[in-house]
């Protein structure tokens, strides 16, 4: 059962509510009752069943416009990151929210934000999502230009306990004697919030343990001559025994670079990275963050969001240190 293209066009023509009724052999207020699922109606089962399925067979989509407007919301939730590709954490993220999401109807938008190519309000023409979820990395600015534009925003940069990371890295590596430190900042722009307060995290631990400030070097993962600079900084400071990383990603290019002159981590230099990526568990010793978890707690507070409450504020332990080879 098909609907045919008007003449000389290249595209199927839109699947209307008068083709289903012709399909059918019903009116179209009849198919009008049944997809808008209008109650108080007078329609067999059978009915019903018939235009849903001839709807499914000729390809029927609702037009959203007209959706929103007889919802009075949109069903789709956007998730916005800046211009990167979400990691290993972020995606384990984004896939536990699109099946929540699903399940209740709503469809999930991943969007590159970027204001240089599309500003807030320019976005919010196209877009009229019910729910914005701002994954980080976007400016004070731009999340004010935000929280303007949408009614509801659900910041998960917020829900991250990035300072406790830093402190757990830290009171890792000084447990097994080491006094100091070293940390690598990642160069992208888009991950300074981030990278900032894990550094807090281990800046605090140092002062409340009465050692000295780590250390800071800043590399791009996509340049493995600013890594090997960033060796030769911790391999010439006095006293410098261990480095915390960013993210695995980053301590495994450490990692790298020590085997490249010679050196092992865990025995020349401690590393412990952040995320526990599957390529780093065989011998990188991270701090691991319980996905799970936090992902239940970020798509309770979506939820929760899209029905007009707010969210509960939730207290898990979503981190834990695990130890292997290289600290």
């Amino acid at each position: 059962m098909t609907v045919e293209a008007e003449p000389g066009s290249r595209r199927p023509k839109r699947v209307t509510h008068e083709d289903i009724a012709r399909a059918c052999g019903v009116s179209r207020a009849t198919v009008s009752y049944v997809l808008n699922d209008v109650p108080g109606r007078m329609i067999s089962d059978a009915t019903r069943d018939l235009v849903l399925r001839t709807a499914r067979e000729l390809g029927h989509v609702p037009y959203a416009p007209a959706r929103m407007l007889r919802l009075g919301r949109s069903d789709v939730v956007l998730a916005l990151v800046r211009d990167f590709s979400p990691g290993y954490v972020s995606n384990a993220l984004l896939r536990k929210l699109d099946v929540a999401l699903a399940e209740r109807g709503f469809v999930l938008l991943i969007h590159r934000y970027d204001d240089s190519l599309r500003t807030v309000q320019e976005l919010w023409q196209l877009v009229s999502p019910s729910l914005v979820v701002v994954m980080g990395g976007l400016t004070i600015t731009e999340q004010e230009g935000i929280e303007l534009a949408a009614t509801r925003v659900l910041r998960v940069h917020g829900t991250m306990p990035n300072v406790q990371i830093g402190r757990m890295q830290a009171d890792h590596l000084t447990s097994k004697g080491h006094r100091v430190l070293g940390y690598v900042l990642p160069s992208e722009p888009t991950l300074q919030l981030i990278a900032g307060e894990r550094l807090r995290g281990i800046q605090e631990e140092c002062t409340q343990l009465g050692i000295p400030q780590p250390v800071v070097c800043t590399v791009d993962p996509t340049d493995m001559d600013s890594v090997t600079a960033a060796l030769d900084v911790f391999l010439a400071t006095e006293g410098l025994t261990a480095v915390a990383t960013h993210n695995d990603e980053i301590g495994l290019l450490l990692a790298s670079a020590l085997q490249a002159r010679g050196m092992e981590a865990g025995r020349d230099l401690a590393v412990i990275g952040v995320d526990n990526i599957p390529s780093a568990r065989l011998d990188l010793t991270t701090v691991e963050i319980d996905v799970d978890t936090w992902g239940d707690d970020v798509v309770a507070s979506a939820l929760a969001l899209l029905d007009d409450a707010e969210p509960v504020p939730t207290r898990h332990e979503l981190l834990r240190v695990i130890e292997r080879r290289t600290a």
